[in-house]
């Protein structure tokens, strides 16, 4: 047991250790500090009650008005006392779970959007759904990690305080309480001891239901066109199914825990009341000192048993904490690229695009892209191309950083200098100035110039259905595939990079717009570089990177067009 949870006891402190030691360090320690001053002071007030509720019994046995009165008086003002000091002791908590939540998704979303580990960690295997363990995995860390800790600090004060009060009654209550506590934690852990890998299990199957209908949300047209829709349904009926599989196994571990725990708990007041009602008889106790031991009896239990009340707990802690564990664990590993352990690309900025003896593979090396490529290009246009899986789209990922697996020397443009057209561009979620100035980290465009960006690709008509530059849109619905295209291009003209980078960047565009595209890159900036397959690209390029399935390549001048002459007078 001790070599299962010493991972997550190690990852659980980590993720505590850095809150308790960031820039929200004194705001945690003095909400802690208060946590325990309430936390001693309700213990405090609940031995009064306890004292105050003897002498009660002890007053109604001598049928003694006057002192009856007195203590009821007494209890009913400690409840009135006990109970904002409980309201306040929970608001405190909550504010301490706000905060450390808070810290936790800035410091995790900071690792995960620097140094593209977004991106990185899918590289690495056994990181699902980064969405679930960002947002509901810290909620719930952070809040079932407090209130444990205030179950732990309570149990402990009440432990030292109501353990001296069985003490002062039998100590045969002592000797009582430890065996009872330790036999029902024991079989608690034995009962319930598969809870811990279940709930783990179940998280992940959660996750993959929930993804898989996001999925479908995102895909719906596609899966429309295609008549997809009876085969996703039964997908996606699998994926409930396996997760209320394994929640059924977690249903009936808990019924035959919450079988021994209601025994238990239904024992707890009884077995005091058995062994003091004896001392009563023989006149050894009072009458009060009955139920104070019943009390008493329970309170030291439930303080020796958090195991056995707050087993559900542990274990959905223990999950979330190797969940999202695991996934900080993978985003150092994705920052310092260490999960890379054979030979690199190197980089250097330089202001034409080099290669040299570069070599592309896969990401664990298993197959080689692309082998010893070298050339250098620094005008005009080239076109990549070759068989689908050669390799094309990860010469893009190399130029960009994004994939770094191999060997060899890239010189490159700095980033300010060169821009990225994917086949499929990201449409963020704005208005139409968003979605033009997206990428973009110069500030200060007019209306006109976003206007005539939009004219120069042909998308001027979208301001009707937009209503203007500033109306937030469902982009991805309102615009075709073509028009998402186009509309990078006119990211590409407010930006004017000295390197274009264009991924498929018009397939999904007529002949005269791809012609007009072109016409754009060629005036606008020094060198582009696509990947394609129509031969109609190749009027728009001046050479041509043919890959082969072996990792090799043919690198050809294209004979000279009417457009290709004019695009290199014009870089000229």
């Amino acid at each position: 047991m001790s070599k299962s949870f010493s991972p997550t006891l190690s990852r659980l402190w980590r993720l505590i250790k850095g809150f308790l030691t960031s820039n929200e360090r004194w705001k945690a320690f003095s909400l802690l500090l208060l946590i325990l001053l309430f936390a001693f002071g309700i213990a405090f007030i609940n031995v009064q009650i306890s004292y105050i509720n003897r002498d009660l019994f002890n007053a109604i046995s001598r049928k003694d008005q006057g002192e009856f009165i007195r203590k009821l008086s007494q209890l009913l003002l400690g409840f009135v006392i006990a109970t904002p000091v409980i309201v306040l002791s929970s608001y405190i908590a909550d504010r301490l779970k706000l905060l450390w939540r808070k810290w936790l998704s800035r410091e995790i979303l900071s690792r995960y959007f620097s140094q593209l580990s977004f991106y990185r960690i899918t590289w690495q295997e056994g990181i699902d759904n980064p969405d679930q363990r960002i947002e509901e995995d810290i909620r719930t860390l952070t809040s079932l990690i407090i209130d444990l800790f205030i179950q732990v600090v309570n149990s402990t004060l009440t432990l030292v305080l109501f353990v001296n009060i069985l003490w002062s009654i039998s100590s045969t209550l002592i000797f009582a309480v430890i065996t009872y506590a330790a036999v029902g934690s024991f079989l608690t852990f034995l009962i319930g001891r598969k809870l811990f890998s279940l709930n783990f299990v179940q998280l992940k199957k959660e996750a993959d239901y929930r993804y898989k209908l996001v999925n479908v949300r995102d895909n719906a047209e596609p899966i429309s066109f295609l008549g997809g829709a009876g085969k996703e349904y039964i997908r996606t009926r699998q994926k409930l199914k396996s997760a209320l599989k394994n929640f059924l196994k977690i249903i009936n571990l808990n019924m035959q825990l919450g079988l021994f725990v209601n025994i238990y708990n239904y024992l707890k007041p009884v077995l005091p009341i058995i062994i003091v009602t004896p001392l009563f008889m023989r006149g050894d106790l009072e009458i009060g000192q009955i139920p104070q031991a019943a009390d008493a009896f329970v309170r030291v239990v439930e303080a020796l048993s958090v195991i056995i009340q707050h087993f559900g707990t542990i274990s959905s802690v223990a999950a979330v904490v190797t969940r999202l564990g695991s996934f900080s664990e993978a985003l150092n590993h994705a920052a310092e690229e260490t999960s890379c352990y054979f030979p690199r690309i190197q980089y250097k900025t330089s202001p034409s695009l080099s290669f040299k003896s570069v070599t592309i593979t896969t990401p664990h090396g298993e197959q080689t892209l692309a082998r010893d490529l070298n050339f250098t290009h620094e005008q005009g246009g080239l076109l990549i191309t070759g068989p689908s899986g050669t390799g094309k789209t990860s010469i893009f990922r190399s130029i960009s950083g994004l994939w770094v697996f191999g060997g060899g020397e890239i010189s490159k443009p700095a980033p300010e200098h060169s821009m990225f057209i994917p086949q499929r561009p990201y449409l963020v979620i704005g208005t139409l100035r968003n979605q033009l100035l997206y990428g973009n980290n110069r500030s200060g465009y007019t209306d006109k110039e976003l206007l005539e960006a939009l004219r120069l690709v042909g998308l001027i008509g979208i301001l009707k259905r937009s209503k203007g530059l500033d109306k937030v849109c469902d982009w991805g619905s309102m615009l075709s595939a073509g028009e998402q295209q186009q509309l990078s291009f006119a990211r590409f003209i407010l930006r004017e990079p000295d390197y274009l980078f264009l991924d498929e960047a018009t397939t999904a565009v007529d002949s005269e717009t791809e012609k007009r595209t072109y016409e754009l890159v060629s005036d606008r900036t020094k060198a582009w570089i696509s990947i394609g397959y129509r031969e109609s690209l190749m009027k728009y390029h001046t050479r041509m990177l043919e890959l082969k399935p072996d990792g090799s390549y043919i690198l050809t001048e294209i004979a000279a067009t009417e457009f290709n002459t004019i695009n290199i007078k014009g870089v000229e």
